[in-house]
């Protein structure tokens, strides 16, 4: 019963909205991905995976990297109707961090999120595109913040949906639950955590399509460590960040609203949304409603 970062085994106590949500791993995700080109980046010894989606990139629209939480594939990620919503309008970059779907591990290293920021950077100068929005989702988010902060030159604007800069921005409950996997969820708390139902989809998802199909368990582990040891953007690091920056939660996320009030703060040119009646596994499908938000981030007009 943990986040999407981590393996946890009494999962199957855990409640959960993902399903209801549609996010889990529908014909619909498949399909987007089965219309696709794909491809892969060679960045440290790994090959990282990419989907591209929509028009041609070297355009004058500047593409759309998406980037799916910690532990998800792309067709779990983000649904059909997502992609293509933000693929009629420009270029969709679709990546898989570093142990997740089909790019491998690198066992021989810890996991870090300013490994994986650079990894989705590579894989923008492997395909040769000079500058991109970023929308990432939980982990994706964090790693978007990670772009934004090591490779300026080639962020535009950034939406994070559902991510802390740190492990502190999640819930107290939830921190706890994160050091503590012997500790019993609140009440609150479980029903929010993902049920065993997501968590069977995940891993097959993973199966299909992951270099080692044996890995998953080794991989949620290494998140989970990498999560709970992680110290985070520092202040003075998000306060450099030059991108115009959208940070989405959800009034019933696993972030709190005030750290998300705070990093929207810090951040130069931050912009709050906080979206009624949503939670942390949900916030994705809410598309319809942060789009619209993410073009007047654009066109300066929030």
């Amino acid at each position: 019963m943990k986040t999407d970062f981590a393996i946890d085994r009494r999962l199957a106590l855990a409640g959960g909205a993902m399903l209801a949500a549609g996010l889990l791993g529908s014909s619909r995700g498949r399909a987007a991905a089965a219309k696709a080109e794909s491809g892969t980046a060679r960045l440290d010894g790994i090959d990282v995976y990419y989907e591209l989606h929509g028009g041609p990139l070297g355009g004058t629209a500047v593409p759309l990297v998406l980037l799916p939480g910690g532990a998800l594939t792309i067709e779990i990620g983000f649904t059909r109707e997502l992609i293509e919503r933000f693929a009629a309008r420009a270029p969709v970059i679709a990546i898989e961090l570093q142990g997740h779907g089909h790019t491998a591990d690198r066992p021989d290293k810890p996991m870090s999120v300013e490994q994986m920021a650079n990894d989705v950077a590579g894989v923008l100068d492997h395909l040769r595109v000079r500058q991109a929005d970023f929308l990432g989702h939980s982990l994706g988010g964090m790693v978007a913040t990670g772009v934004s902060i090591l490779r300026p030159e080639i962020v535009r604007n950034v939406t994070t949906l559902g991510a802390p800069y740190q492990l502190e921005g999640f819930r107290p409950d939830l921190v706890e639950l994160q050091r503590n996997p012997a500790t019993t969820p609140s009440p609150e708390l479980e029903k929010l955590l993902p049920t065993e139902a997501d968590f069977a989809a995940w891993r097959a998802s993973f199966d299909r399509v992951a270099p080692d199909a044996t890995a998953f368990d080794a991989i949620l582990e290494r998140l989970n460590t990498m999560l709970t040891t992680w110290p985070g953007w520092s202040r003075e690091q998000l306060a450099g960040i030059r991108a115009a920056t959208l940070i989405v939660v959800g009034d019933n996320d696993y972030v709190r609203i005030d750290h998300a009030a705070e990093v929207a703060g810090l951040i130069p040119n931050g912009r709050l949304a906080v979206l009624p009646g949503t939670t942390h596994l949900g916030i994705v499908r809410r598309d319809a409603w942060y789009e619209p938000m993410m073009t007047a981030l654009q066109q300066a007009e929030i």
